[in-house]
């Protein structure tokens, strides 16, 4: 997205509109949806859902029907109105907004729909993926749920790597865009 202000989420879903990734999957349904659905955090009645399946795209918002447009040229994947839940909420203490979305499809289970769209173009694809509730979670010194969410993480950059180690051209890279003072795994070197 290009604008100034990461919460400008009307102006970012619109950017995604007018860019027509092949892929997007993830929460922040609600900037998707017209002012006039309960749910909505949209400031006008725009129906981005609408646009985008308009446009061509299989739309999802559940992991099984994630899972089922795997075959789909494009996809809008939108499984939350908000953030989705972490791993140890979704999986293990059922909490959050789980009771109303229990069907929130893994980091993994994203990332392997994904490479199985974007795979079949013949001039390859950039997929970029982030785990952005480890963020959260750190920020919060929530670190049961970010270490579970980092575990999450690794798993979903194996399935990037297995499907590299199949493909023999592809690039897999890893990082993250600030660092927090509390290391999950490993350490860091600030100097270098």
């Amino acid at each position: 997205a290009h604008t100034r202000r990461r919460s400008d989420y009307d102006v970012i879903v619109q950017q995604m509109f007018d860019a027509k990734p092949e892929v997007i999957l993830g929460g922040g349904a609600a900037n998707f949806i017209p002012k006039s659905v309960a749910g909505s955090k949209r400031g006008d009645e725009q129906d981005f859902v609408a646009k985008f399946k308009e446009a061509g795209y299989t739309i999802a918002t559940t992991a099984t029907e994630m899972k089922a447009a795997a075959g789909s040229d494009k996809l809008l994947g939108l499984f939350n109105l908000g953030n989705m839940d972490g791993v140890l909420d979704r999986k293990f203490l059922k909490v959050g907004t789980v009771k109303r979305f229990p069907d929130q499809p893994d980091l993994t289970d994203q990332v392997k729909t994904a490479i199985d769209i974007l795979s079949k173009n013949p001039n390859g694809f950039v997929l970029m993926v982030e785990s952005g509730m480890i963020d959260k979670y750190t920020h919060a010194l929530d670190m049961d749920r970010a270490m579970w969410d980092t575990i999450l993480l690794d798993n979903a950059v194996k399935v990037a790597k297995d499907f590299a180690d199949k493909a023999n051209d592809t690039l897999v890279m890893v990082l993250a865009d600030h660092t927090h003072p509390v290391g999950i795994v490993g350490v860091m070197n600030d100097d270098m």
